[in-house]
């Protein structure tokens, strides 16, 4: 039990160093080619790093249950543990990915839930601190999700570690604010969500802000025809439905799913 401790804090621990160090490259990328100029980068993310700390707060009392629960999983050998660990990766990836498509779809499409995931849309900057700017009701939303999905496929511990540091990671990158090469993109796109991919995906005007919903994979939006393609230069983030005439503090923006017309909600 003392090693299988150790395991996880080692596990955990490894995951929270790469996606730091992952942030701060790109973060640094993002100050040299990034797309959007001539803004106060640190004063615009002042809020998005708030949101930090209702985030670490859910997540670490969360996952503690979460790990607690996959682990009972694995020593009762329930589920798809006892598989290969290949056909654990694949059937893992494959579902996971394939139901927060789902779940991201359903944000957009429920009034009371696209409350909630409007917080993340409404940067008017899109960037690596985007990533962390996600309302805490989502939060649990999402977690929740992932959790279900997870324990009822039952995989080992280390497979569903691995795959939060992968979609985590692919999270920080794809909301940094520099864009790949067009040539490069096309290919990568054809398998792979990429920032470009999800630039497009945080354009401030419909139909494509309700489109390339994936995780990591586009495949899901290129079967159920939710894929679409913006130049760079025709992206503006942002929402179509807010005004901005002035900034909302961070506790107000934590407030505006209780109003009654988010549309009237300025950022």
């Amino acid at each position: 039990m003392c090693q299988n401790s150790s395991f996880q804090i080692e596990a955990i621990s490894v995951n929270n160093l790469i996606l730091i160090c992952i942030f701060i490259l790109c973060w640094n990328l993002e100050n040299i080619y990034g797309v959007t100029k001539n803004y106060d980068k640190w004063t615009h993310n002042t809020q998005n790093f708030l949101f930090v700390i209702p985030g670490a707060i859910l997540q670490v009392l969360i996952g503690i249950i979460f790990t607690k629960f996959i682990l009972y999983e694995n020593t009762i050998s329930y589920g798809i543990s006892p598989l290969s660990s290949w056909i654990q990766l694949i059937v893992i990836f494959i579902i996971l990915d394939f139901t927060y498509y789902i779940y991201h779809f359903l944000m957009h499409k429920f009034g009371i839930m696209w409350r909630f995931h409007s917080i993340h849309h409404s940067d008017t900057v899109l960037n690596v601190a985007t990533s962390l700017r996600e309302h805490p009701i989502e939060t649990i939303i999402r977690m929740s999700h992932y959790i279900i999905v997870a324990c009822l496929l039952g995989p080992l511990f280390w497979i569903i570690s691995l795959h939060q540091l992968i979609q985590v990671a692919s999270k920080i990158i794809i909301h940094s604010n520099f864009r790949f090469p067009d040539r490069i993109d096309k290919q990568l796109s054809i398998f792979l969500i990429t920032p470009n991919m999800h630039h497009v995906h945080h354009h401030y005007k419909k139909p494509y802000t309700d489109s390339n919903f994936g995780d990591l994979f586009s495949i899901w939006d290129r079967l159920f025809c939710t894929f679409r393609y913006l130049p760079k230069e025709k992206v503006q983030f942002g929402l179509d439905d807010i005004s901005y005439t002035h900034k909302l503090t961070f506790l107000q923006l934590l407030k505006t799913y209780l109003t009654t017309n988010i549309k009237k909600q300025v950022l």
